[in-house]
């Protein structure tokens, strides 16, 4: 059993890496990570330059453990519930939900992740995005695909449907982000029974049209 000492010094340490999380989350969103310094990190979060280099080892060790390992949580969330939702209707509304939910979490982080996810690919971040972009498509690709698959729209508008899903997951989360809209929590519902409402009808006239 760990001594009152020990566990004491433990959530100071874990909110000492939380603090510089949250401060560097706000510095690379608002100025971009190679603009920002490890000093004005340290200074923003209040506390010495070598707790920074302890938790993390550097600033791109800062970056990795903002934008990879959030990132892999929210994959493995959403392979879950690609996995054990049964309905695709409510599959693909949980999925944006979970989008939204990372989002909420924490905006700051969110922001920094659309800079490096959007800049240039060659950049210092943009090495760690590339995989992880992949990653996050794939799930969200299936949740698509079983829409097609359960004649809730044609397979020849596949690519409609998901440009407009995810124009709508990335408009609601730049409206949020960057604007302060809100984002509630029937959002994502309401978002995707009003997608799906659009392809209504259409893979059954297709099916007809293709027996014709």
């Amino acid at each position: 059993m760990a001594s009152p000492a020990r566990t004491d010094e433990s959530e100071s340490e874990s909110e000492a890496a939380g603090q510089i999380s949250r401060a560097a989350a706000r510095l690379f969103a608002r100025r971009g990570f190679e603009a920002t310094s490890t000093r004005e990190i340290v200074e923003e979060a209040g506390l010495a330059k070598p707790t920074l280099y302890y938790h993390f080892g550097s600033k791109e060790g800062l970056a990795k453990a903002l934008l990879v390992e959030p990132l892999s949580a929210l994959v493995e969330r959403l392979g879950e519930i690609v996995a054990e939702e049964s309905d695709p209707a409510r599959a693909l509304g949980r999925v944006l939900a979970a989008h939204f939910d990372y989002c909420r979490d924490d905006p700051d982080r969110s922001r920094f992740f659309f800079a490096a996810a959007f800049g240039p690919p060659e950049g210092p971040t943009g090495s760690l995005m590339a995989c992880r972009k992949e990653d996050l498509r794939g799930p969200t690709d299936a949740a698509l695909r079983r829409c097609v698959e359960a004649g809730l729209v044609p397979e020849d508008e596949f690519d409609a449907f998901d440009s407009m899903f995810r124009g709508m997951l990335t408009i609601s989360v730049i409206d949020f982000l960057y604007h302060d809209k809100p984002l509630g929590e029937d959002r994502a519902g309401m978002l995707v029974a009003t997608l799906l409402r659009a392809f209504e009808g259409r893979a059954d006239d297709a099916g007809r049209d293709g027996r014709a």
